[in-house]
Parts: C-alpha cells; structure tokens; sequence
C-alpha cells in the first residue's frame, strides 16, 4: 500500500482514494435480506460492488428475496421451481438448506398452501415455557396453574 502511493507521488498524479473498509458479515447480511428500496445510496453502493466481486453471494441473495416472496405470499406451488434453481445453481449453503427442505417435502408445502396454521398454538407453548422457566421450579403447581389459566393483560 506504502508503494502505491509513493508510485503516485511519483507520477504526480492525485492522491489515491483511501480504501474503505469491508463491512462486517452482519451488515452484508443486514443488506442484502432488507427491501432495497430501503438501503441508503451508500449502502446500495458498498452492496453492489461486494456483489459483483462475489457472484456466489448475489445468487444466495437472489435466491433468499425469491423464498421470502414465496413464503410471504403464500405460493407453494412456486416453491418447486425455486428448489430446482437452489440445488442447481445455489451456494452450497442455500443447497444444504434446500436439501434440507426436501426431507419434509409435503409438509413444507402444505404449510405453504393450506389456510391453517399452529401460531396460536406455538404462542400459548411459548407463553407457558416462558411462565416456568421464570419461576425456576421454585413455585408450587397451584401458582404455576393460576399463571398459566390467568389471562394474559
């Protein structure tokens, strides 16, 4: 880096352009799974040329906004073709994941197709989860029960 500038001193041509420090791997990530409408111009910027030099990461960035789509808008017979595109092209960890997705196959997709859903479920286990573990075995099964039937404020 030393040499470069003194060659440019030398030449007597401008003083170079500082380097700018790569991102972290959280702030990547950060930009490219937000909307990129969303992104300022400098980090619009800084994404764009970290995706030209990495052309994996622009296809896993690809394929991660189309998954997003599909399951946001709720389209599982989309989801077929998006596993062809993953296994075939993807990095190798969007194809671990896509792999791993084919293991439970028809759940995946009816999750994505069928009106039903367990969040409401999954909500009271969590909320009952949360209720024990606060208590830290130290309260007696009658508070716990009056916790937990107690309707939340």
């Amino acid at each position: 880096m030393v040499t470069k500038y003194i060659a440019t001193l030398r030449a007597g041509t401008a003083t170079p352009e500082p380097p700018q420090p790569i991102p972290s791997p959280r702030r990547i990530t950060t930009w490219i799974m937000r909307h990129p409408d969303t992104l300022t111009d400098s980090q619009r910027d800084q994404l764009n040329r970290i995706l030209d030099a990495c052309p994996d990461l622009a296809t896993a960035r690809d394929l991660a906004h189309e998954f997003c789509a599909i399951t946001r808008e709720r389209r599982g017979h989309d989801l077929t073709h998006w596993m062809t595109q993953a296994l075939d092209h993807g990095p190798s960890p969007i194809q671990g994941f896509a792999t791993f997705l084919q293991n439970d196959w028809d759940a995946v997709v009816n999750g994505l197709n069928l009106p039903w859903s367990s969040g409401a479920v999954e909500g009271q286990v969590t909320r009952i989860k949360l209720i024990k573990r606060r208590s830290y075995g130290r309260a007696s099964f009658a508070l716990l029960r009056t916790l937990v039937l107690a309707q939340p404020p």
